[in-house]
């Protein structure tokens, strides 16, 4: 079992962002898929205004209210990033207790525990462990400057274990 507790840095969490946002294809995608939903909301919103719906006013906001969504969604949801950290602080101290078959994380008062396979659900880059629960039920990004070189090979050897099991 490894036990590591650790926090993020503001500058920690921005390289996370970068990774999460991915490579070319992805932001290519994001792209049209973000102009797309822009368009549909713009549409939405238009046909409210020049069309509206005198018999069923209810009927029009909420078409309104889709069309600003589709348009708040084709803008990656600006203004969502202080709802979150009001929601879930991405720099609060976390421990995770890993052992072969469950990852236990702590954050605060919270506490929970997530099965996982080792195998599959670790990755790594040159700045972070990547883990990931089975089912997604979550995943944590470890710097590995925080991580002391026996936590690091206690982690290791528990992933080179579980894949020479299969």
């Amino acid at each position: 079992m490894v036990a590591i507790t650790y926090s993020l840095t503001p500058v920690d969490y921005d390289e996370i962002e970068k990774e999460r946002r991915g490579g070319i294809a992805r932001r290519i995608v994001r792209i049209i898929f973000g102009a797309l939903a822009g368009f549909v909301g713009v549409y939405m919103i238009c046909q409210v205004i020049v069309f509206p719906w005198k018999n069923h006013p209810l009927g029009s906001l909420l078409f309104l209210a889709m069309g600003l969504f589709c348009l708040w969604g084709g803008l990656e949801m600006p203004g969502l990033y202080p709802l979150l950290v009001c929601l879930s602080d991405p720099f609060a101290p976390r421990e995770l207790r890993i052992d072969d078959k469950s990852i236990t994380w702590r954050c605060g008062s919270r506490l929970q525990q997530s099965r996982w396979r080792p195998g599959r659900g670790f990755m790594e880059n040159e700045k972070f462990f990547f883990l990931r629960a089975l089912r997604d039920e979550g995943t944590w990004a470890i710097p590995k400057s925080q991580v002391t070189r026996e936590q690091e090979l206690n982690l290791r050897e528990i992933v080179r274990r579980a894949s020479a099991e299969t």
